[in-house]
């Protein structure tokens, strides 16, 4: 849990004295309870099953029993996740507000390196598995289902544990550069079949750059299958 107790709250507006009697005094339990309870109701609105975690406020801190009920609220607007202030306000007898720093937390299934990959290392179910993580600490997303994983390529290493992002994934290359491949026009109902070299890697749908063996002409295309580039006549 996050130490808070260095920057939890002050109170602002009057400072009430630190002789008031105990039966005069607001219990910061009770403070720290409908923080708690504000900030996991906002957060239930927008998130499942959420965690509000938070400090004891320091027991140096002596404010007058408040007369009416307290008024709560969240300094960031809606409550999300992360690090959040929640408000704890008294206006009679004596006006205090007290900022209570709680951190909201959501724990999902996310995939994670089951081993170190490499780079354009074709990903199988073993190289991964689920881990339950915070996801508001990821920043760059995350995905919850190995299947989606499964047959892709990574674009740089990855270590033991680490998450698989979205963006760190490509679709396996199934024509390399310098490979030789197959060029498919079609004319009409006629299809004309040419040697070439790949220029490129690509994925399949991928556009790419093909030079014809006989003409040595440069083309582009796209590709159909492993070897197989249609172009247009």
């Amino acid at each position: 849990m996050i130490n808070w107790k260095h920057k939890l709250s002050l109170v602002c507006g009057i400072f009430v004295s630190f002789h008031l009697s105990a039966d005069t005094l607001h219990g910061l339990d009770r403070i720290e309870q409908v923080a708690y309870e504000y900030a996991l109701k906002q957060a239930q609105a927008s998130y499942d099953n959420p965690l509000i975690v938070m400090d004891s406020l320091d027991n140096r801190l002596r404010l007058q029993a408040c007369d009416a009920a307290l008024n709560v609220f969240s300094t960031n607007g809606a409550v999300s996740l992360g690090n959040q202030t929640i408000g704890v306000k008294c206006n009679t007898p004596v006006a205090w507000t007290v900022y209570v720093p709680v951190k909201v937390k959501v724990l999902k299934p996310v995939v994670v390196a089951s081993k170190p990959l490499s780079s354009n290392q074709l990903i199988t179910e073993n190289d991964l598995k689920l881990q339950q993580i915070d996801i508001g600490s990821l920043q760059q997303g995350y995905l919850s289902n190995t299947q989606l994983v499964v047959g892709q390529q990574l674009k740089y290493p990855v270590s033991m544990g680490s998450v698989i992002k979205p963006n760190s994934l490509q679709s396996q290359k199934i024509v390399h550069r310098g490979e030789l491949i197959t060029l498919v026009a079609m004319a009409g109902q006629m299809e004309v079949r040419m040697s070439g070299t790949a220029l490129d890697d690509a994925t399949l749908g991928e556009r790419i750059k093909v030079k014809n063996t006989t003409s040595k002409r440069i083309v582009e295309g796209v590709v159909d299958a492993p070897g197989i580039v249609k172009v247009s006549l």
